[in-house]
């Protein structure tokens, strides 16, 4: 037998990004049969696939370090977590479409509706490196959220879950990032 042929082993986290792919796929497509219209559920596992989607892009394209599984994870997960959640609050942004506007008032008025998506890309931009920023703003940001739409119409539990839970998760993950950070920078 030749010392090539031996079968060549893939590296742990190339596996753990297809199953993250592969569990996204399951949950997407699951819905697709939910459906999102007014289904908090539905949005709900959404959410959770694209999340699993883009942690998997994120584990797949990552360079292979010496990062444990569950570090890699730790670093990826706030990240990928603020992508998504950015994706989402710019759906809200595509209503402008459905009113009858000339194409440079409709251009206003979607930059005028992409203005908090900006802001929270300008927040991921600061917390990638210093993760102490994620750890706070985004909390905040989901507490603000939760005061300033108590007693509003719209204001149900699934709402404050969908709105307001992402921020505060992420700020917790960023914030242990910035407290496992030695382990996280030495291990790339």
């Amino acid at each position: 037998m030749e010392p090539n042929s031996a079968p060549s082993r893939e590296h742990p986290q190339r596996r753990t990004s297809y199953l993250l792919l592969a569990a996204g796929c399951v949950l997407l497509g699951l819905t697709a049969v939910i459906g999102i219209n007014d289904n908090p559920p539905g949005i709900a596992v959404g959410l959770l696939g694209l999340f699993s989607l883009v942690l998997g892009l994120a584990f797949f394209f990552a360079k292979p370090g010496t990062r444990t599984p569950a570090l890699q994870t730790l670093y990826w997960a706030p990240r990928a977590l603020c992508i998504v959640f950015v994706l989402f609050i710019s759906i809200f942004a595509l209503d402008v479409f459905g009113e009858t506007r000339g194409f440079w008032q409709t251009l206003a008025a979607l930059g005028m509706h992409l203005i908090p998506t900006f802001i929270l890309l300008l927040i991921l931009w600061g917390s990638w490196r210093r993760e102490w920023i994620g750890g706070v703003i985004f909390p905040a940001l989901g507490i603000l959220y939760i005061v300033t739409s108590w007693n509003k119409p719209f204001a149900h539990l699934s709402t404050f879950l969908l709105i307001a839970g992402p921020p505060v998760v992420t700020g917790a993950l960023f914030w242990l990032n910035w407290c496992y950070r030695r382990a996280l920078r030495d291990k790339n």
